[in-house]
């Protein structure tokens, strides 16, 4: 028989996964792209001349994942990107119209997955479950981790 913190492991692992697999059923129908494609688009528009490594430090990935990513999203069109007239070194990052055209709806998409985590839950039910789940993350924080941790 399971343990209690089994079980809320098992279910907060299989929440994230139904919710990575719903947004990426979302977004390939409605735009065609993975959802790391499409985060970094908004990224890219955000902050318009990012570089590799910046996006690198953003997704905490290894550059050659960032690199591939981008070859695949200027490949299809949806950035470009430039040398600027100061620096050889470092190319500029700039999403297209395309690239915009893209991601337009991105936020909807992102809420109406997370909405449906709570869909069956009433407003009251919805604040006792962030009070709960905030005392498991603050089991994690800072103040409570070991001094030799």
């Amino acid at each position: 028989m399971k343990t209690n913190v089994a079980m809320i492991n098992d279910l907060l692992r299989q929440i994230m996964i139904n919710q990575q697999h719903s947004l990426q059923d979302t977004l390939t129908l409605n735009v065609g792209l993975t959802p790391q494609q499409t985060r970094t688009l908004n990224v890219i528009q955000q902050q318009p001349g990012i570089i590799q490594r910046e996006l690198a430090d953003i997704f905490h990935r290894r550059s050659a994942s960032i690199s591939n990513l981008l070859q695949i999203l200027e490949r299809d069109g949806y950035i470009e990107r430039k040398i600027p007239a100061d620096s050889g070194r470092s190319k500029q990052i700039f999403i297209t119209d395309k690239g915009k055209n893209a991601i337009q709806g991105f936020d909807q998409y992102f809420d109406d997955v997370e909405n449906r985590m709570v869909a069956n839950l009433t407003e009251k039910e919805q604040g006792q479950l962030i009070t709960l789940l905030g005392k498991v993350a603050s089991a994690y924080s800072e103040e409570s981790r070991p001094a030799d941790a």
